[in-house]
This record gives structure tokens, sequence and C-alpha cells, in this order.
């Protein structure tokens, strides 16, 4: 005779059929393939062609060719106390130098120290340098550095005051498939905006950088290559 199921019965039945029917989770894809995706990952080429683009930087020395002066900062645009002065293109002075970058590991954005590659009177041997803009990739696109100056003159005009010298460069090209450029050089100091505030003078406190110059950079050549044909 049939002989209906008890409750607990039933229930148990029901549970192992929901059992049964539940999809498996996912496998995970084996270790190997994860390190080809990884590989081959958005990410992963962006920050190859952050690595190469650095890595061109610092490899090379860079011989920079400056230009200082009223003329010049007056062509750029410059609104300092030097583009404003006299705009004689005779009073410009020129000023070169070889600079190497070396990159100091674990900084976001990346930096390290710049030195000359030549001792010089009116620069110090050693300063700083930092990645100042990058692109949506974080791929770097422009640099500044800046080294201690003496006093640059022109005669008896002042120049560049003692302090900081800032060099301002745009990163062009991928160190790949275009060799990297250091472009649309800007010399500027940093000049006191000397606003009162209240009682008290605020200089040195508000400042903004001014224009002072521009320069060129190329990779210098070196002298333990033959030169090209």
């Amino acid at each position: 005779t049939f002989q209906p199921a008890s409750g607990g019965a039933m229930l148990a039945a029901a549970l192992v059929s929901q059992h049964r029917l539940r999809p498996s989770p996912p496998r995970a894809p084996p270790a190997r393939l994860n390190w080809l995706a990884d590989l081959f990952s958005p990410d992963a080429a962006d920050s190859a062609a952050a690595e190469l683009v650095l890595s061109e930087l610092c490899e090379p020395e860079w011989a920079i060719r400056c230009e200082l002066g009223a003329a010049v900062a007056s062509s750029l645009g410059g609104s300092g106390s030097l583009a404003r002065g006299r705009t004689d293109a005779s009073t410009d002075v020129r000023l070169d130098c070889g600079v190497r970058f070396e990159i100091d590991a674990g900084f976001d954005p990346p930096q390290g120290t710049v030195r000359l590659a030549r001792p010089s009177r009116l620069l110090a041997a050693e300063g700083f340098w930092k990645v100042s803009e990058t692109d949506d990739r974080d791929v770097p696109r422009a640099i500044s550095w800046r080294l201690q100056s003496t006093g640059i003159r022109a005669g008896e005009e002042e120049l560049v005051p003692r302090g900081p010298l800032y060099f301002n460069a745009l990163l062009e090209g991928d160190g790949s498939t275009l060799p990297l450029q250091l472009t649309a050089g800007r010399l500027t100091v940093k000049e006191d905006l000397g606003a009162d505030v209240g009682i008290f003078r605020a200089r040195g406190i508000l400042a903004e950088f001014k224009i002072v110059g521009a320069f060129e950079a190329q990779r210098a050549i070196d002298p333990a290559q033959p030169p090209a044909s």
C-alpha cells in the first residue's frame, strides 16, 4: 500500500533537490593565465609606458642651452620685474650646462636628484627634479627641476637673483616609437608679491613664478660613442 512521506523526509528531499540544481561557482583561471592577463592588462601597459619614459629621461646626459634676460622673458609673455624692465636684447645672456637625472624609488609623483655633468660657477652641483604633469594613463608629460643660482648678471643688471632657478619642460615622445624629447623649456624664479595683509607685509609668503628665460635640451653626444654618419 502507498505510504505518504513524513514531513521530515519531504524537507530532506527538497534540500537535496535544491543542492543538485544550484550552479557550481566559476573556477579561478590557472595561475599562468592570471599572469598573462596581468601582462596584457591596460594598467600593466600604462605602467610599462611610464617606466620607459622615465628610463629615457634618466639614462642620458642632457645638454641644456639657456637664454636669460628681459627681451626673451618679455617675448614669452613674462610679467615679472625682469620682463617689465629694459627689453634690449643686448642684455640677454646665454648659459650652457649638462645635467643628469637620477630617480628615487618609491615616490609618487616620480622624483629624484638632478646633477650637473660639469662644475659651474653660476649653478649648484645638484638639485631636485620631479614629474609635474602626467596624462590620463599616468605617463609623465612634463617635468621641473631646480638648481641654486649664485646670481646671474649682465653687466650691472641682475637677471636672476641668488636662490633657486627653476627649469620647466614638456616631455614629448614615448621612448619607443619616438625618442623622448624635452621641449618648451622655460626658466622661472619666485618673485614676492609684496602684498599688505593688515599691519603685516607678506613678503616671502605670497609669491609667484615669473619667467626669466628659455632653454633648449638635447641629448648630449657621448664621447665614447662614434659620431653619427
